[in-house]
């Protein structure tokens, strides 16, 4: 099946990677001071959360910590902090970001120019300088693509959007449905793993009508249970990374009456149907639970789609952000509900609707679960989208066209690792490192891993945020490699950064023979403080 490729990809790496598993010390280099934020390290939950008056208008005042109760699993929970809709627009950080993602994947093509149409008149509106940072992405036949990188520039974004190629959904029909619906679903992780660790929330405008939905199939256990790990996993990734989802679908009315601008898919009705036995994705993965889950809303069935859009990303950049700390639970794979209720019940909280607790594996299960390092780590490596959290750039390339090997030295950037202070005055950061060279429709032809221990000489905050670190992979290139990627990890806080050489890059970099290899004295271990 199409999903299951990242599953066994990310056993491949590991495979591949077994020799490299003891953690090596790379030395950061440090430069001069800055001004950074220390590590955080909890396990609070994030939930941004819109508030509605009874005519649907975000309310963003008046109201303070105390007009909030929290339940997880029906038990009250105490909240953390609070911030309000006013306090978060202060702080351009922490700023709301918006996706801007163009499904011609899903959509009949007699649709896709007025999605575009509508797409670019939203844009039209906006400021020279958007109040968020938003992207572009294409979700066409073949991948998700990045068209425009996280910027400001309306500009910048409008260009992009119209150098978008047309594409015919030739997968709307035929044998198609399965690979459209895991397509559409991967495209969710990829978004939820390219934005994990950055700050504020994230909307994703998915302007198309979704993905169709996938029954799991009781009859086959195997199957059923790979399905709702798929499932589970998804909708977790979403949550951890702050994501929420916003469709809209650009049929529109077809008898050409006067749209309503109100007249949006109802959460709550959508839940009571689809909520089955306390789990909202239990019989099937439907795309409008995705959408109910992560706090958005699904509109359809109006005409002015860029009014939507609108409405969509003026519902999610205002946001009150409130945290608690989940109780222990067992692992039971069990759906954890999240309710918001306000003192006025007038008033209505939109925010995500829980999470799933991870289900414990058994001797006899042969499918893996995909809540873990290496699945991340497979989906940023074959992923066409750019993975910014580390602030990863190529500095250097060396061909050994001797052994069909390419040796990649690339920058990481330690603002955003997540240092631990060592027993010896020093300060650590474990990372994972991943090399893929990927074929001209990405598919992996050969692959390393390596695990490693960054070091720094410092314990000081601001001078470990902008020390630098050279990482240094070799990655074997076979015949017909189009291009090789870089993928990082912050094993201690989640982030992901990619870095990318295209064909050219590689045939023109310089070449030297295979070095050879030597023995590497045993690495001291590195004891982490308390």
């Amino acid at each position: 099946m199409p999903w299951m490729r990242t599953l066994l990809f990310g056993a491949g790496l590991g495979i591949l990677g077994v020799i490299a598993c003891p953690r090596p010390l790379a030395e950061g280099q440090e430069s001069p001071p800055p001004t950074p934020t220390f590590r955080i390290t909890s396990n609070l939950v994030f939930l941004d959360v819109t508030v509605l008056d009874k005519k649907g208008r975000p309310v963003v005042t008046g109201l303070i910590k105390d007009d909030f109760t929290i339940t997880d699993d029906g038990k009250p929970q105490r909240i953390f902090s609070f911030d309000a809709p006013a306090e978060g627009a202060k702080t351009e950080a922490n700023a709301p970001a918006t996706i801007l993602l163009l499904d011609l994947l899903n959509t009949r093509f007699e649709d896709t120019s007025f999605a575009r149409y509508s797409m670019r008149r939203y844009l039209a509106l906006q400021p020279e300088r958007l109040n968020s940072p938003t992207e572009l992405m294409v979700l066409n036949n073949r991948s998700l693509d990045m068209v425009q990188t996280y910027t400001r520039s309306r500009a910048e974004l409008i260009y992009a959007l119209d150098h978008v190629p047309q594409a015919w959904p030739y997968k709307l029909n035929g044998p198609w449905g399965e690979e459209r619906f895991s397509q559409s679903i991967e495209a969710l992780q990829q978004i939820a793993l390219q934005n994990k660790g950055l700050p504020g929330r994230k909307n994703i405008l998915w302007v198309g009508p979704g993905s169709l939905s996938m029954p799991m199939d009781s009859s086959d256990p195997l199957y059923e249970k790979s399905m709702r790990f798929f499932a589970h996993d998804t909708t977790n990734m979403m949550v951890d990374a702050r994501v929420s989802l916003f469709v809209i679908n650009p049929e529109g009315v077809k008898d050409g009456q006067n749209p309503d601008y109100l007249r949006i898919w109802p959460q709550l009705d959508l839940a009571a149907i689809a909520d089955v036995a306390g789990d909202p994705l239990a019989g099937s993965i439907n795309f409008g639970m995705l959408v109910h889950d992560t706090g958005g809303v699904f509109f359809r069935g109006r005409n002015d789609v860029d009014a939507e859009i609108q409405k969509a990303q003026e519902m999610g950049s205002n946001y009150y952000t409130l945290t608690y700390q989940p109780p222990m639970g067992a692992a039971d794979g069990k759906f954890r509900h999240i309710e918001v209720h306000l003192r006025d019940a007038n008033l209505h909280a939109m925010t995500k609707t829980g999470y799933y607790a991870p289900e414990p594996l058994t001797a006899a299960d042969l499918v893996p679960q995909r809540v873990d390092p290496m699945s991340e780590i497979s989906e940023a490596a074959q992923s066409n989208v750019a993975f910014d959290s580390l602030g990863l750039s190529i500095v250097h390339v060396v061909r050994h066209p001797d052994s069909s090997t390419a040796e990649v030295t690339v920058l990481l950037k330690s603002t955003h690792l997540r240092w631990q202070a060592t027993d010896d005055g020093r300060s650590a950061a474990n990372i994972t490192v991943a090399a893929v060279s990927l074929s001209n429709r990405r598919d992996i032809k050969a692959s390393k891993l390596e695990r490693l221990v960054v070091l720094s000489n410092s314990q000081d905050a601001a001078q470990l945020a902008h020390s630098n670190t050279l990482v240094t992979v070799t990655v074997p290139v076979p015949r017909h490699t189009e291009t090789v990627r870089v993928v990082i990890r912050s094993d201690d806080g989640g982030q992901i950064g990619t870095a990318e050489l295209d064909h050219k890059t590689l045939l023109t970099a310089p070449e030297s023979p295979t070095p050879a290899p030597h023995l590497l004295p045993r690495p001291k271990p590195v004891t982490m403080m308390p």
